[in-house]
């Protein structure tokens, strides 16, 4: 197929250019379309999954549900990305809810198509295996995030995720806003702005009129890991911090005791640089 053929959402898949000529006309030929409202759900949830789903356009999360019924954001997907792999491998039904959060324009490939290139093309193969790495690798680290890390951390992960190229990141420009970003996070949008001011102070981003252009790759990574790192530093010295000594009716004892306390409560007690609250 040439390029005058290629349909426009095929032009920001990362997977596109990885099919061979006879594959191409094959998925072009079977995929479908829809278009789903902000705030409704791209799939059916708890049913088998059918298709996997690229977004042409748009912006959406991935939710799940905890035992206890809270809900829980653990992702997001914006144009050009693509979902469902996992699912539609094992055959298996919808486990967790994708929901727009702007209108999204949908590219639907069906399974026995999806099926079909995982069996004969081992490019594509590569493809889905870096996906799972880079989401399996998001929901570790936000799983160690609920209890350690702080809001810059969140919001650069969360960021390099949409400009992650597998994501379909286009450039390194995005059309986002802080409310779109602070659902993605579970943040409040105050909270987002003041990550945002301090990324942008740290020469990571710029922030322009309804999106975000990251100038430093590498320093967004760094920041995915700042406040886990700092704290995971200060746990090690808190292991490490001498034995309180024994009672003693001397007051040259009591005193030594009183001094080896107060630097130990004072270096274990700082917030590590740059990490705020979650808020």
């Amino acid at each position: 197929m040439n390029d005058s053929k290629t349909p426009i959402w095929a032009a920001r898949s990362g997977w596109w250019e990885r099919l061979q000529p006879v594959e191409k006309v094959r998925v072009a030929s079977e995929v479908g379309y829809q278009s789903v409202p902000a705030g409704q759900a791209l799939q059916p949830l708890g049913e088998t999954a059918q298709h996997w789903i690229g977004l042409m356009s748009g912006l959406a999360k991935f939710t799940v549900t905890t035992t206890s019924g809270k809900p829980l954001v653990y992702s997001g997907v914006g144009a050009g990305g693509w979902f469902g792999e996992g699912t539609l491998m094992r055959l298996g039904v919808w486990r967790y809810q994708a929901q727009a959060i702007r209108t999204c324009e949908l590219a639907l490939v069906p399974r026995e198509t999806f099926l079909w290139l995982l069996e004969r093309n081992i490019a594509f193969n590569h493809y889905l295996l870096q996906q799972l790495n880079d989401r399996l690798e998001l929901m570790t680290l936000q799983a160690l995030d609920d209890q350690q890390s702080g809001a810059e951390s969140i919001v650069a992960r969360t960021l390099r995720h949409l400009f992650h190229p597998l994501a379909g990141a286009n450039g390194d420009a995005l059309k986002v806003t802080q409310s779109e970003i602070g659902q993605l996070c579970h943040l409040s949008r105050q909270r987002v702005n003041q990550a945002f001011q301090r990324l942008e102070a740290d020469g990571v981003l710029h922030l322009r009129y309804g999106g975000v252009e990251i100038l430093d790759a590498d320093k967004l990574r760094a920041w995915e890991f700042r406040c886990l790192n700092a704290k995971t530093s200060e746990k090690s010295l808190l292991k490490r911090r001498p034995a309180a000594l024994p009672r003693s009716n001397g007051m040259a004892d009591y005193f030594r005791a009183s001094d080896t306390t107060g630097e130990s409560t004072s270096a274990s007690s700082a917030e590590p640089p740059g990490c705020g609250t979650r808020g």
